[in-house]
């Protein structure tokens, strides 16, 4: 599989394909580190395309186990995480996600973990 085609969504979700290349991303590191570096402006823009969308994202992946997700329904996924891990700066009315006093990104370390392990 090409990663074009890993990277596409369900048909119903489809509009939402100019996000999935710099949004859909797969780890919680990732997502740390494109809500610190993207500024309000762009979060909005993301924020404001999906809000109207999350809950019927949500509902559409409820039809799938986490260990047998076809690609696309995976993408969502990602997509999805990304949203509700960045929504806090637009919704909490932040100027910016440079924050001064912030712990320094370089100094975490965020394990990945597998959900089901190896049985």
């Amino acid at each position: 599989m090409t990663e074009q085609q890993q990277q596409s969504l369900p048909p119903q979700f489809r509009d939402l394909q100019p996000f999935v290349a710099d949004w859909a991303l797969p780890g919680e590191g990732e997502r740390l580190a494109k809500l610190t570096s993207t500024s309000i402006a762009d979060l909005k823009m993301f924020y404001d395309a999906v809000i109207g969308r999350a809950e019927e994202m949500r509902a559409y992946l409820d039809g799938f186990r986490l260990d047998a997700m076809p690609a696309d329904a995976q993408t969502l996924l990602d997509l999805l995480l990304t949203f509700i891990e960045t929504a806090h700066p637009i919704e909490l009315n932040w100027t910016t996600t440079d924050i001064d006093d912030a712990f320094a990104l370089e100094r975490m370390t965020i394990e990945r973990f597998d959900v089901f392990p190896p049985s």
